[in-house]
């Protein structure tokens, strides 16, 4: 992000375009919409298509959706002031978009998001980045440079707050097309350095949706052009279509009232129209993943636009929760989605439509649907039962947003008189030829030839524009196809007790006697690496051993805590899994069955700091708690910063971990898994450890269970082959096969315990790139289906090969 000074040239073409737009202003007052219906009424139906031409040169307006209006028109103001003195209600806020945000800052407005004081600082002077008040993160100042895969974008003009975001006009440099540019903060007082990284790297996999057979997608479902997650900035951006003169809904209230029922039925048939396209169609994201049954999960006032043409209006959506709620504080529970949520959003919407507000200003109250005092006589009836179905309190209901379209186009409402152009009848009888008869043929013709000129035109740069496919989505086949291997020994450095450690040295993991680091040796000979297993009791971290140049690079699953001298990349993914004993003579007294298959992290703390000595604390069996940890220095920091969080927590843990006698035991993880199993069958014991993912899996002796991170859903590290959930009455050992490891949730970060693996280099230009060949050998397909087979979570899934 960089600004330059404003260009002499530049302000003076602004000048004039201010005062040529105030010009147009001037005639539009002057001449109005009466003349576009004078237009419409006089000219001949071949020559109509001139019209939105005399819009665009004279500056003359189509009818508005004003002229449609049903009832009265709402002061804003004076909505804003009942909505201020209410208790927010929470459906209603999640489509008006009222609730607070980001309430540590001591905003005025007790809203730094939707307060303009960030913007008047940057007003004020360019190179502010935080407000003058409360230290929230500024607007983006004019003339300011994005830069993304598909050119560099430039604000022109701050618009304002649009959900959750701030939007911006923008002009791409490279070809001076304008879009919509939306930001989005992660301010530091929520979010630590971890969850920023993770915050980015999971918006820029989800924020671009493709249909995956390649078809161009409904233009009514706006979704981003490009997603950028700025590097060195608290912040991520996405580029969107541009669409004029359209308005948010919560804008057409304001400005134009309540809708009558023909609009409403016509505004409820373009957005089901759209949701079933995006319910039903499977999409491709830029991370790969193919998903299907995808809500929009963010239906509200300021998510639907609404854009007014000659044949009435258009409606568009606009921010699916896919992206836009990413940016949830990590202490604020997020949403829950689905196809009924969005139809239910959507009845809501459509009632609140029909009375042109979510306020009665006369008792100053919510309105709210499920009273039937607050349905009005002139709603149609067949709509107004249609929406009570939506919503969920009328005679049936819709299991799908096609369901529900169908039965709305049963709904019969007579069109309201309504500015429109209708076809006039051709007379059977030959009539003389009119003078603009021979027009018609040529206007076909040249419609017609634009047509295909644009759709060539647009080809081409669809063809042209096409980003590249991430690297781990688009492997090469074979170790041996790396080439510029440097020759020499070199070594690498990793903990003893890490995941690697295991990973490289296990045998019989690849195939009977096979270990990984004699298969990679194998097959690429070529490759002349020392493996170097460090004791951490004996030193800080296996990066000092790159400080202190004994080794090339490192392999770690701790990477966030690295300064700006280290490059990392990651090869594969692992996670860390909390098992209990799983007894089948005993199954009943279970501590799977008892727990449900799952634990959350507050119940972890609890278990982890002393307060939980007895399985009964947590409504299972009358067994004594037993805590046992890896060995593992990495994962006991993670433990602790993800799970614990707490200093004074992390600091009764610790204590427990020096307590010998009935405090935390340490243990290999093999070791742990037996000894989990012998406690609870010969001892009556019931015993807790974790262990990483890749070494647990497979080990029928033990359930490895849900996790639940602070009010969120559980999510299971394994699930079965068939797609359905693990459960605690699936038979682990005589089932073998049936299930596997939960691919997706590893991949996508998204498993509250996951973590990648990763190669660890100096950012020296001197060093021989050993490093960076071997990231490209382990990025091979053939080195991923390695990593698989020794339990791994590879970068992609399924793998190619």
């Amino acid at each position: 992000m960089a600004s330059k000074a404003p260009n002499v040239w530049q302000k003076f073409w602004k000048r004039i375009t201010d005062v040529w737009g105030q010009f147009l202003g001037a005639i539009d007052g002057v001449i109005g919409n009466r003349f576009v219906e004078f237009l419409n009424k006089n000219v001949p139906t071949p020559l109509r298509f001139l019209i939105p031409f005399l819009k665009d040169d004279l500056g003359i307006e189509p009818p508005s959706i004003s002229s449609f209006r049903g009832i009265s028109i709402p002061e804003r103001i004076e909505s804003q002031e009942v909505l201020k003195e209410l208790s927010v209600d929470h459906r209603i806020g999640s489509i008006w978009q009222i609730q607070p945000q980001f309430q540590r800052y001591s905003c005025q407005e007790a809203n730094p998001f939707r307060c303009q004081i960030p913007h008047e600082t940057v007003t004020d002077d360019p190179n502010n980045k935080y407000c003058k008040k409360c230290q929230f993160p500024a607007s983006l100042p004019p003339e300011v440079k994005i830069r993304g895969r598909s050119g560099v974008y430039e604000i022109d003009q701050y618009i304002g707050i649009r959900g959750n975001g701030r939007l911006y006009n923008a002009t791409n440099l490279t070809n001076g097309e304008p879009f919509l540019l939306k930001e989005y903060v992660i301010p530091q007082r929520y979010f630590n350095d971890q969850e920023t990284r993770a915050c980015k790297r999971h918006f820029e996999d989800s924020a671009e949706l493709k249909l995956s057979d390649g078809r161009r997608q409904d233009s009514r479902l706006v979704s981003p052009i490009e997603a950028i997650a700025d590097a060195r900035e608290e912040r991520c951006y996405v580029i969107l279509p541009k669409t004029d003169e359209a308005i948010t809904l919560a804008d057409y209230l304001a400005r134009y009232g309540a809708m009558n029922s023909w609009q409403v039925k016509s505004f409820l048939n373009q957005a089901l129209q759209t949701l079933e396209s995006l319910h039903a169609q499977k999409y491709r994201l830029r991370s790969g993943v193919i998903t299907s049954g995808l809500p929009h999960g963010n239906l509200s006032f300021y998510s639907i636009s609404i854009r007014s043409n000659f044949q009435g209006f258009t409606v568009y959506l606009n921010d699916l929760s896919l992206w836009e709620d990413r940016f949830y504080p990590p202490d604020v529970q997020t949403p829950t989605y689905s196809i009924n949520r969005d139809l239910e959003d959507l009845g809501y919407i459509a009632f609140y439509l029909l009375k042109g507000g979510v306020v009665d200003l006369e008792n100053r109250t919510y309105l709210n649907p499920n009273d039937l005092n607050h349905w009005d006589r002139s709603v149609n009836l067949g709509l107004k039962r249609f929406i009570q179905n939506l919503i969920g309190f009328g005679d049936s209901s819709y299991s799908s947003a096609e369901v529900a379209r169908r039965a709305l186009l049963r709904v019969y409402i007579e069109r309201e008189a309504v500015l429109e152009f209708i076809e006039q009848e051709e007379e059977k009888e030959v009539v003389k030829k009119t003078w603009w008869s021979w027009i018609t043929k040529k206007v076909i013709a040249i419609a017609i030839g634009i047509i295909l000129l644009c759709l060539l035109i647009f080809l081409l740069y669809f063809w042209l524009t096409q980003p590249p496919k991430a690297a781990n989505l688009n492997l090469p086949c074979c170790i041996n196809q790396i080439s510029d291997i440097p020759q020499g020994n070199f070594t690498y450095a990793a903990d003893k007790n890490s995941t690697w450690n295991y990973t490289l040295l296990q045998n019989n993991l690849i195939a009977k006697g096979a270990t990984l680091e004699a298969e990679l040796q194998k097959r690429q000979p070529k490759l002349q690496l020392r493996y170097q297993a460090v004791d951490t009791s004996a030193t800080r971290f296996p990066i000092e051993q790159l400080q202190s140049n004994q080794a090339d690079f490192a392999i770690s699953t701790v990477t966030d805590s690295l300064g700006g001298e280290f490059i990392t990349q990651d090869i594969a993914y692992d996670g860390l899994t909390v098992f209990v004993a799983f007894s089948y003579a005993q199954r009943n007294d279970s501590l799977p069955k008892a727990l449900g298959g799952k634990i959350n992290f507050n119940q972890l703390r609890q278990l982890y700091t002393g307060e939980i000595i007895n399985w009964r604390q947590l409504g299972g069996p009358n067994l004594a708690v037993k805590l046992y940890i890896s060995l593992d220095d990495a994962s006991i920091r993670m433990f602790e910063k993800r799970v614990l969080k707490d200093e004074t927590a992390i600091a009764k843990f610790r204590e427990l971990i020096r307590d010998r006698n009935n405090g935390i035991t340490a243990l290999p993880t093999f070791d742990s898994l037996r000894q989990v199993i012998q406690d609870f069958e010969d001892r009556n014991v019931g015993s807790i450890s974790f262990g990483s993912i890749s070494q647990v899996f497979g080990q029928c002796s033990v359930y490895p269970l849900a996790i639940a991170d602070d009010y969120k859903s559980p999510i299971a590290p394994l699930v079965l082959r068939s797609g359905n959930s693990l459960t605690p009455d699936v038979d682990l050992c005589n089932e073998k096969g049936s299930y596997s490891q939960n691919y997706k949730v590893f991949i996508d970060q998204t498993y509250p315990l996951a973590y990648p693996v990763s190669v660890v280099y100096t950012r020296d230009n001197r060093r021989i790139p050993i490093a960076e060949r071997f990231v490209s050998i382990m990025r091979t397909e053939e080195a991923q289906t390695l990593l698989k087979q020794t339990g791994l979570i590879p970068l992609k899934f399924p793998i190619s090969k």
